[in-house]
């Protein structure tokens, strides 16, 4: 009768176990690092934000192309979506070497005042605006948080509702003498008295996308502030 060789089985030593996971760790951190989870998820905000502000240049070129008698809102006046309760003091965004109250005119940090009739440094007509917000998302009138009722186009609204920032905030500022770069996140709009211009505007979040990045949107969009994201057809406002 055959006799059949039982050999025994080797495991791993637990060196060996020990190596293998100091490996994957090292890849593990590696990965981490070159794809910068935090900077991913800012980036993707960005994407949400020049598609949403690309939606509503689109809505808006069809409702001018398909309404007889349009209505962009009021000229020369500043709205803004904003999220929960009715915002007070100041909104912190984009860039300004004027000075916020009390803060240091060096501190390069554009502001629009929610109680008062200014967005100063908002837009470069800001000493005649007058800023209007709403939490409304509304498109079928004009009490959503840009009033044009998309509802007038003889195929109804192209979209649903209004789209508003992915990161909604108001921002910061720091006390005197001193700046903290926690910009605001939310859409704003103006409109002009003349061949129904206006101009949308939002803050890109990421190194990428922001001004300077490799995939600069802020500078190269023909507007006229450099740190912040405008569309539409009037980008001198």
């Amino acid at each position: 009768m055959n006799k059949r060789k039982i050999g025994s089985k080797k495991g791993f030593t637990l060196i060996e176990l020990l190596v293998v996971i100091a490996i994957i760790a090292i890849l593990s951190v590696v990965v981490v690092l070159t794809l910068n989870p935090a900077e991913m998820l800012r980036r993707s905000r960005d994407s949400n934000r020049a598609s949403d502000l690309s939606m509503i240049k689109t809505s808006i070129s069809l409702y001018l192309a398909d309404v007889s008698s349009t209505s962009l809102g009021q000229p020369a006046t500043c709205y803004y979506q904003y999220a929960g309760a009715a915002p007070s003091g100041n909104f912190y965004e984009f860039t300004s070497t004027t000075a916020v109250g009390s803060e240091n005119t060096t501190a390069l940090q554009t502001y629009a005042v929610a109680t008062a009739a200014a967005c100063s440094q908002w837009f470069s007509s800001a000493p005649t605006i007058v800023p209007v917000s709403t939490s409304s998302r509304a498109v079928t009138g004009i009490a959503g948080w840009i009033p044009i009722n998309l509802a007038a186009i003889s195929s109804g609204a192209p979209i649903g509702q209004w789209p508003v920032d992915p990161a909604y905030s108001a921002g910061s500022a720091g006390s005197s003498g001193s700046y903290n770069n926690s910009a605001a996140h939310f859409y704003s709009y103006v409109t002009s008295s003349t061949n129904n211009g206006y101009k949308l505007a939002a803050k890109m979040e990421s190194s990428l996308y922001s001004s300077g990045g490799s995939g600069d949107l802020e500078s190269t969009d023909g507007g006229t502030d450099n740190s912040m994201y405008e569309q539409g057809t009037a980008l001198t406002l």
